[in-house]
């Protein structure tokens, strides 16, 4: 009786985590809604005329630049 209560276990174990792999890939397979490429491509060509399609304006921060000195940059655009 103990061994068929341990089959019993280890199938109902081997179902459980069959049907999580399940899960997973069904929320996977969800799409990420990205904007209308149309105003992407206002949004960069109003930063363009105003020259702030850079790293620098867009992120708040220059490449390179310590952690004491990220935080004085963002203080200083906000």
């Amino acid at each position: 009786m103990a061994d068929l209560e341990a089959v019993l276990a280890d199938v109902s174990y081997l179902m459980a985590m069959e049907k999580s792999k399940c899960t997973p890939a069904a929320r996977a397979s969800k799409k990420i809604v990205l904007p209308d490429p149309s105003v992407r491509s206002v949004m960069h060509k109003y930063l363009e005329k105003k020259n702030e399609v850079n790293f620098d304006k867009i992120f708040h921060q220059t490449l390179g630049k310590s952690g004491s000195e990220v935080l004085k940059s963002q203080t200083l655009f906000n």
